[in-house]
């Protein structure tokens, strides 16, 4: 997650419908807080009575009152990555909001009239906890860095505590503080909060529940008739005896003359505040199925120096409620071309845990660049009637990658996030299959942390079989192991690295998945910045999945590194030989993606990317075509590598074929049940460039 020298500031409003004018002398106020989540009637009345509707991003301003309608949702992000959700038929307001990140200082004060909210804390709970406070009717929450959910009425609390550093619940009678996750308290009217204790999985589900649109915000239907406050519509909402209304029901027949049995008066509504916990069961997750989700994330850094930055990503999330993962990325738009940073987890019902983050760190305030990489873990929620809302928040830390035998630390950092559904962005039926064995082939440039174009090694692979995943569908995860055996420039090769793992890999489907890079033979691999990920908008193929990876490492006394995006790997299920055989003629076409260094000033290294064309013949036996490679866009230059000649192999483990190219050679394998795809490896010295690179496509 890429940072910033200054956060993002949000001063695009929502269309205003105000009922009473600014004096031209007050200042515009400044926003607090960001819309990244919403459904139905939601509402914001500011500190004149002014009230307008909310939309998706629409800026959130100190002293607003939030109102939801019946079936209103939101999720709000402040500007210290502070995250609260707020459940329909709910209200509160923001009393008071202040951020200082260079001092470290902040205030975030909300009142809650009644309905239900989660609560995600950031930076100001984290570095000024003594001035995050949460009112209710019957109780104050306070904070101390953590995560909870509560649901409250005008004489009633109940919250939970889920994560973090713990809470405090306090009125004039009494306190207690809850630092087990899982652990709770309610609250009555005029009663000291009652002692913590264990709640069970249905009581968070529950809880939980009037965060999904069932159950509403808690209240009773017999309040009115016990004297309670006459509920108000929420803004925007027409009230009753306003609006179209139902037609009156007929007036009741006249009674019979005839004597009436004394008829006995109902019984007495039961008190509120003895049925705060008979809550509606909450929706089950989806069974089945890919769905997407959009949003955005902020934090706060800390350097080793003592100051601060903060930062925002765009996010984006897909959940493959199948095998119960989760494959994020959260990407930097204000840094062009810049390289995201990645996220997966497990799914348990709404909850999220095990998040593991990992990436490249290539923001504006550090001069590292490739340099830097970060890792770190959190948890999420998924909420909503659909499970359509997702929120989280993580912990972590950059390192600077060169460094022996340990990582530099550059900083520490929270983040926040959260994001929607997508409509219509889903596949209902997710990939299934306990085992399937993909192989196929890398590329990648390897170079010296401390001087990058000296000594510069170009590594892949020439057989498929050196580079194997078992992919576990059902399971969500990877295993593998990956060795190169070419290396141009001298220098060591990558001897049976592990590729992923139990816990060190997620697989949605074959174009949302990651993997960890671990130990390799006659190399000592770092603790950070070493993995593998899809790019899953530039596929070439159904037949087999293609991206990137980056390691770094120590050989021969000098700090190496394989990065993105020079570095890349192609791998699917092979062909079988039954299909691969004598007389077989396919011709296919695709894409080529690669490196170009030039051979003179090596300091010239850039992406290349075309097309490729391919006919292999078994009866000759030949392969023939080219791979045109479009060198300069500006200028539209493009070089053509000639193929031909060519070997085969066709057996009951690798259907693979090598062939000449130009300057070089070219190594591929035959994907699909019945060979509908190709795809493989190049190199090339000619021109005075080298070219290195990945190719493939369909017959």
């Amino acid at each position: 997650m890429q940072k910033n020298t200054s956060f993002t500031t949000i001063v695009l409003l929502c269309l205003l419908c105000l009922a009473a004018s600014f004096s031209a002398a007050n200042a515009e106020p400044q926003s607090v807080a960001t819309v990244v989540a919403l459904r139905g009637t939601v509402v914001a009345q500011n500190k004149s009575g002014a009230s307008r509707n909310l939309t998706l991003k629409c800026p959130i301003f100190q002293e607003d009152v939030l109102k939801t309608g019946p079936n209103g949702q939101l999720q709000i992000m402040f500007t210290d990555s502070t995250i609260i959700s707020v459940g329909r038929g709910s209200e509160m307001k923001i009393a008071e909001y202040r951020w200082q990140p260079d001092q470290k200082d902040g205030a975030l004060k909300t009142q809650v009239k009644e309905g239900a909210f989660r609560v995600m804390g950031g930076a100001i709970a984290k570095e000024a906890p003594q001035n995050f406070k949460t009112q209710t009717p019957t109780a104050t929450i306070g904070i101390r860095g953590s995560m909870y959910t509560f649901l409250a009425t005008k004489d009633s609390l109940s919250v939970v505590f889920q994560g973090g550093r713990g809470i405090e619940v306090f009125n004039e009678m009494g306190k207690v503080t809850i630092t087990a996750p899982g652990f709770g308290t309610r609250v009555v009217l005029n009663a000291a909060p009652a002692k913590p204790s264990k709640f069970t999985e249905q009581d968070i589900k529950n809880l939980n529940s009037q965060l999904n649109g069932n159950g509403g915000n808690g209240k009773q239907p017999a309040d009115a008739e016990k004297g309670g406050e006459k509920q108000q519509p929420a803004e925007g909402e027409p009230e009753a005896g306003t609006g179209p209304q139902p037609a009156p029901e007929p007036a009741p027949s006249p009674l019979p003359p005839v004597p009436i049995p004394p008829v006995p008066l109902p019984p007495v509504p039961p008190d509120p505040r003895d049925r705060i916990w008979e809550f509606v069961v909450p929706p089950s997750p989806p069974s089945d199925g890919i769905y997407a989700f959009k949003g955005g994330l902020g934090g706060t850094s800390t350097k080793t120096d003592g100051s601060t930055d903060t930062f925002t990503n765009s996010l984006y999330l897909g959940v493959n409620w199948y095998n119960h993962k989760i494959f994020g990325v959260a990407v930097d738009d204000t840094v062009e071309g810049g390289k995201p940073a990645f996220f997966y987890g497990s799914v348990n019902g709404s909850t999220v845990s095990n998040i593991k983050i990992f990436g490249s760190d290539e923001g504006g305030s550090y001069p590292y660049n490739d340099d830097a990489f970060i890792s770190g873990s959190g948890s999420g929620l998924f909420s909503g009637s659909a499970f359509d809302f997702f929120s989280f928040n993580a912990t972590g830390n950059s390192y600077l990658t060169k460094g022996t035998p340990t990582q530099t630390l550059l900083d520490s950092w929270t983040v926040s996030g959260g994001g929607q559904q997508v409509v219509g962005e889903m596949t209902p039926t997710a990939p299934k299959g306990v085992s399937e064995i993909w192989s196929g082939f890398v590329v990648a440039v390897s170079e010296n942390m401390n001087d990058r174009p000296t000594g510069r090694h170009l590594i892949y692979n020439t057989n498929p079989n050196n580079f194997t995943m078992n992919i576990n569908k059902d399971a969500g995860t990877i295993l593998g192991t990956l060795t190169t055996d070419v290396n141009v420039g001298g220098g060591y090769n990558i001897s049976g690295m592990t590729v992923g793992g139990a816990s060190g890999s997620v697989y949605l489907n074959d174009q949302l998945m990651a993997a960890l890079l671990g130990n390799a033979a006659g190399i000592t691999v770092k603790e950070y910045g070493n993995y593998m990920v899809v790019d899953p908008k530039n596929q070439l193929s159904t037949y087999f999945t293609w991206g990137y990876w980056e390691v770094a490492y120590e050989a021969s006394s000098l700090q190496r590194q394989i990065r993105v995006p020079e570095s890349m790997w192609l791998a699917g299920k092979l062909s079988t030989n039954s299909v691969i055989k004598p007389g077989f003629v396919g011709t296919y076409s695709g894409k080529a993606f690669g490196t170009m260094i030039d051979t003179i000033d090596t300091t010239k290294i850039s992406q290349v990317d075309g097309s490729m064309n391919l006919t292999a013949n078994f009866s000759t036996p030949s392969i023939t075509g080219s791979l045109n490679l479009i060198t300069d866009v500006a200028n539209n230059t493009t070089t053509t590598l000639s193929i031909s000649g060519g070997t085969f192999s066709a057996d009951g483990s690798t259907n693979q074929f090598s062939a000449s190219l130009t300057g070089g050679s070219i190594k591929g394998a035959f994907y699909g049940t019945n060979a509908e795809a190709v795809g493989g490896n190049f190199y090339s010295l000619t021109g005075g460039k080298q070219y290195l690179g990945i190719f493939g496509g369909n017959r």
